[in-house]
């Protein structure tokens, strides 16, 4: 059975998370691992949403063995084992929260065993620009020419729920930074799309990534989740 890693939300909550799409796993006869990054272990957006990778008081990026990260390889590995699998890689899923660390992730660690990719409705997005500070940007990261190549070459799915459109949450980030890749999480997907589009085109480097647009649905990870499992199982693009 193919395993798909899926990443949830800002609430902890895997287990919602597991029974949003267990019916899902079902049709398309995959297993689901779905690790939780508990408040405690994982306390705020820094050691989840942005991977532990940055520490603010001191502008400094921390060594890779720290970085939440660099879990994901080595849970692959374990359920391998467990499971005597022969899965060689995975697939990778993360919706709202989930959605962020997966597309930081795909930038940060070298050379993941992702066979296909999806995240949707992200709140906000680090985005591919050299000239502007972490988390919105990558200026000093440790992202070279060459993990630039293979993230953009990475098969990826950006979906959207059309009627995620709610900015009243209390985490919504309504910061300067935030505002500047659209009013919702909608838009903000949309541009985040476009830009990183644009970027692979500037450097000339191939682009495998889809947008897919998913009508009558908000922040939704059980209805949207669907169309993820899709594209794995199915290479549904539009």
């Amino acid at each position: 059975m193919p395993v798909v890693v899926m990443l949830h939300g800002a609430n902890r909550d895997a287990g919602a998370y597991m029974n949003d799409l267990i019916n899902a796993a079902t049709v398309f006869g995959c297993k689901i691992i779905a690790p939780e990054f508990d408040q405690e272990d994982y306390r705020g957006v820094e050691k989840y949403n942005l991977g532990n990778v940055y520490e603010k008081n001191k502008k400094t990026f921390l060594s890779s063995d720290k970085w939440s990260f660099s879990l994901i390889e080595p849970l692959f590995d374990y359920v391998v084992a467990q499971t005597k699998s022969n899965s060689k890689g995975y697939y990778l899923y993360g919706h709202s929260g989930g959605a962020q660390f997966v597309h930081r992730f795909l930038m940060f660690v070298k050379q993941p065993r992702v066979i296909k990719t999806a995240f949707s409705n992200a709140g906000w997005y680090t985005l591919p620009n050299t000239d502007t500070e972490f988390p919105y940007g990558i200026k000093n990261a440790p992202i070279d020419q060459q993990q630039l190549a293979r993230f953009f070459a990475t098969k990826a799915f950006v979906i959207l729920g059309m009627d995620d459109l709610s900015t009243d949450e209390k985490s919504y980030n309504i910061t300067d930074d935030a505002e500047a890749q659209g009013k919702t999480r909608f838009d903000r997907g949309k541009n985040y799309f476009k830009t990183i589009k644009a970027k692979a085109e500037e450097l000339k480097l191939p682009f495998n990534w889809t947008q897919i647009d998913v009508p009558n649905v908000g922040h939704d990870n059980g209805n949207i989740g669907k169309f993820a499992f899709a594209t794995f199982f199915m290479d549904i693009q539009k």
